[in-house]
């Protein structure tokens, strides 16, 4: 008889794991496929804002005790210092987000991936790119806003001198 539940008892213990394993990774670092979307689509907010001239927008994007953290290690906090470092945006030209992880629990995600920025200034266009870190917070209305973002040190891609706004208009 004994032989008669070993089987069945090991199966049982398996599926258990497996249920576990399962359990483990949906409260680690994994997020639905909604969360991600929803991440993607409001860094393409953030990209088309900037490239509208809309810098209103992007402050909007973070909790009111947000956190940017910028080369350097200098650090902005608020909304006052985070509107600024936005609207000294006004120069760039393109910008691009790319995300290369996303993680968490749904009630706080991180974002890990790099931004390029062309930026013009005296004349000539500067293309950046800079590793990015943002750490979303989900608030009491399901919408999710930046409460730290992280930036290394920018490279420079290239330089190229910035055609004359008549020669952009044809």
């Amino acid at each position: 008889m004994k032989a008669n539940f070993k089987k069945p008892l090991l199966i049982l213990t398996i599926l258990s794991v497996f249920s576990c394993a399962q359990l483990f990774a949906q409260n680690g670092s994994e997020i639905s496929k909604e969360t991600r979307d929803e991440i993607v689509k409001l860094n393409q907010s953030i990209e088309n804002a900037i490239t509208k001239k809309a810098l209103s927008d992007v402050p909007a994007m973070y909790v009111d005790d947000a956190t940017i953290l910028t080369p350097g290690g200098k650090k902005l906090q608020g909304r006052k210092e985070i509107s600024a470092f936005w609207y000294d945006m006004v120069n760039c030209r393109e910008f691009k987000s790319e995300i290369t992880e996303l993680g968490g629990n749904g009630k706080m995600v991180y974002q890990v991936g790099k931004w390029t920025m062309t930026i013009e200034k005296d004349g000539k266009l500067t293309t950046y790119t800079t590793d990015v870190v943002l750490v979303w917070k989900r608030e009491s209305n399901y919408d999710y806003k930046i409460q730290l973002q992280s930036l290394n040190n920018s490279v420079t891609i290239n330089e190229q001198a910035a055609l004359p706004n008549s020669a952009l208009v044809k």
